[in-house]
């Protein structure tokens, strides 16, 4: 009678604990979707015209309706299934209390069925303030605000369940001044900035992560926590994990963020960014490699994998700071990196760094059980590299960025499995008022472009930035979508 007395209450103790899980889980998911909902709301508010506006709100009131019956009567349910298990409980109980205990015990188990669930990631490139952004937005108080610019982008970041980016720069404060290149030292608020335009994680290993040397690396660590807003690719001490996992809708996904390594100015082992070395007490803070010892990375991300993995995350996404500044065609030593992490088991690669797009494509496992998704750079989200000012590359190339939504889907079995993919292209624009200000403009209309935004005489450029985006990007999202598309 013990033994089976201490099973049940072991079985109620974990149903209770998932039951707990799900409600917390649940309150998250909600507070992200209502701040979503809200930003997305007094963007269009401003956008569209007053009874397109009144349409989309009437739209969403009555999906508020539904969604707050759909609640209720969810919640109905999980009170009878509770009285049911109380019902249960004591019906067991009795039972064990006036029957012997039987000599062997034969506890039938069965495969858990999930409930089957699609979600949507979204990741996009490199946040970089240049001089420009430092000299044009602040106010007459000397006060910054960068919200404009993601006018036009925030309901298309606002749209998956789940937002990324990089931010590349640090943060110094006043301590250290702003400033754009070399040194990106940039306005605490621009990290807020891009988490109210939608964007719930922001990558933080990058090569100009260390641009404030010790104190702003430390500083920038502490204003994200300060501000609530999650991060990965550095850490504020060495007992925090290399990753971060997320919990969207019930499926655990887990992120790592990693960034190349350069060569040590003073020819010592210590580790160097951007030609600056790293405090002893800093370096195992970046998540970072080097092209010249791989293994060493490749032993941290398996380990980073198999601690993932025991957290209970089911969907890995590597993003990579890599690459040659310039080139719009991935180099042999991205290949090769990507080709080992595919092996390990990582499902998706977001590349960044080169400031222009390189190609995507599917890779597949050695041993066959796993197709990785895979774009070596998803370019500049934000910059100010136009094409004019770029000697090294001058083909407009630096202007464009490209948003990539990744649809996941878990089957009945709980297995979660890559079941689309798609681009939304991007061009960043710049307009002149009390200096230069700048849009991010999404391409998905280029031909509705200039009415949806009133912004006029940019429909040549726009459509240039798209087409440059589709021949880099067009071949391998083909790919893509047949291998992901076509076997869900």
């Amino acid at each position: 009678m013990n033994i089976q007395f201490r099973k049940i209450l072991e079985r109620i103790g974990e149903k209770l604990s998932d039951f707990g899980l799900w409600i917390e889980d649940g309150y998250r998911e909600f507070r992200i979707r209502r701040r979503k909902a809200r930003i997305k709301r007094e963007r269009l508010r401003k956008t569209l015209p007053q009874e397109e506006f009144k349409k989309y709100r009437r739209k969403e009131l009555l999906t508020d309706v539904r969604n707050t019956a759909a609640a209720l009567l969810v919640l109905a349910l999980l009170i009878v299934l509770i009285c049911l298990l109380v019902g249960f409980v004591g019906r067991s109980l009795g039972t064990l209390l006036h029957r012997p205990e039987p000599e062997t015990e034969t506890v039938a188990e069965t495969e858990p069925v999930w409930e089957e669930k699609e979600i949507t990631i979204g990741c996009t490139g490199c946040m970089l303030l240049h001089s420009p952004f430092i000299d044009s937005y602040p106010d007459e108080e000397g006060v910054y605000d960068f919200s404009s610019i993601y006018t036009y982008i925030t309901p298309y970041y606002s749209a998956p369940d789940y937002m990324t980016c990089e931010f590349e720069g640090a943060l110094g404060g006043e301590t250290l001044g702003y400033s754009g290149y070399p040194n990106f030292l940039s306005p605490d608020v621009i990290i807020e900035n891009i988490r109210d335009s939608g964007v719930d994680l922001q990558m933080l290993a990058t090569n100009h992560i260390y641009d404030g040397l010790s104190y702003g690396f430390s500083r920038t660590m502490e204003v994200y926590e300060e501000k609530g807003i999650p991060y990965t690719g550095v850490r504020r001490d060495e007992q925090q994990k290399h990753y971060y996992i997320a919990d969207i809708q019930g499926i655990r996904v887990g992120f790592t963020d990693y960034v190349y390594e350069t060569t040590n100015v003073t020819g010592g082992p210590d580790k160097s960014l951007n030609g600056m070395v790293m405090e002893q007490q800093d370096a195992p803070l970046l998540n970072s490699f080097n092209y010249d010892e791989l293994s060493s990375f490749y032993s941290e991300m398996q380990e980073n994998i198999r601690q993932m993995k025991s957290e209970g995350a089911v969907f890995f996404v590597a993003v990579m700071h890599w690459g040659t500044e310039y080139q719009l065609q991935e180099a042999q030593y991205q290949q090769e990196i990507a080709q080992k992490l595919c092996d390990m088991g990582i499902n998706a690669v977001i590349g960044g760094h080169p400031h222009c797009e390189q190609p995507i494509d599917v890779l597949t496992s050695a041993d066959g059980s796993n197709q990785m998704f895979c774009i070596y750079s998803v370019g500049n989200a934000l910059s100010n590299q136009r094409s004019f000012l770029m000697d090294e590359m001058p083909t407009g190339h630096t202007e464009d960025g490209v948003m990539v939504t990744m649809k996941l889907k878990r089957g009945a079995q709980g297995s979660v499995k890559l079941s689309g993919v798609d681009i939304l292209p991007t061009w960043v624009y710049r307009y002149q008022e009390n200096g230069s200000k700048y849009f991010i403009l999404p391409l998905d209309d280029v031909d509705g472009l200039e009415a949806k935004t009133g912004i006029s005489g940019i429909y040549e450029e726009a459509l240039a930035s798209y087409e440059r985006t589709m021949e880099v990007l067009g071949p391998g999202l083909e790919k893509a979508k047949e291998i992901f598309e076509g076997t869900t």
